[in-house]
């Protein structure tokens, strides 16, 4: 679990505290206006209720899917009142939290016949910030992202712009990074952005999300519903 260093909105990304979890917002609102037809957004990949207001705005998503009543609860206490689990509650004190909830919500425990939308939108959109710590030999860096930031039960990460280096998550705290020889040496300080293999794990990795455009911090968004089993 990364908790995060907060810079104030205005800070330029290069400058917030590694590793970061960054959202670009110019693709993320280029990729919500992509949904077609109705739907309802999947907020229990990203578990930000910021990220689910923007995801809802559009009149074609009636409201969010998530998986779990903990979540459904989270999201609730945030003003969404259309929500669907999408796994059994299996256990009686669940059934009990459901039943209580959907007093005051519309909560789903069933297909709706409405189709999910929105996991796609944050594909590309979301990466994790690193600065190099170490570069032990030439072709190779240490950075300041491993498992704990990025994850990798999905595969290791990718390097955003940078064609033919490869990205290792290493151990809990550090990643690693093996380039070609011809390639411009990486030094100690140097900033990278990786994609992860799976954005949904990375959003249970940090306490908060950094909304970024033009290359500066807009925003910084609670992760409020991760760790909500």
């Amino acid at each position: 679990m990364q908790r995060a260093i907060v810079k104030p909105v205005g800070t330029p990304v290069r400058d917030i505290d590694t590793p970061a979890l960054l959202i670009d917002l110019e693709r993320l609102d280029a990729n919500l206006g992509a949904v077609q037809g109705r739907a309802r957004a999947e907020a229990w990949v990203h578990k930000t209720p910021a990220i689910a207001r923007s995801q809802t705005a559009p009149a074609n998503v009636v409201g969010i899917a998530v998986r779990s009543i903990a979540e459904a609860e989270v999201f609730a206490s945030a003003g969404f009142d259309d929500i669907r689990v999408l796994r059994p509650l299996v256990t009686p004190a669940a059934q009990r939290r459901a039943a209580a909830l959907g007093k005051s919500i519309r909560l789903h425990l069933a297909d709706d016949g409405v189709p999910l939308a929105g996991a796609d939108a944050l594909d590309d959109a979301v990466t994790v910030s690193s600065h190099v710590t170490s570069a032990p030999e030439p072709g190779r860096a240490i950075l300041d992202c491993g498992q704990k930031a990025i994850g990798r039960d999905f595969g290791d990460p990718t390097v955003v712009g940078y064609e033919g280096f490869r990205a290792s998550a290493g151990s809990a705290e550090h990643g690693g990074i093996a380039y070609p020889a011809d390639a411009t040496p990486l030094g100690i300080g140097d900033w990278l952005q990786l994609r992860p293999a799976d954005v949904a794990t990375v959003f249970t990795l940090h306490d908060v999300a950094c909304g970024v455009r033009d290359g500066v911090l807009e925003a910084v968004w609670p992760i409020s519903a991760r760790g909500a089993f």
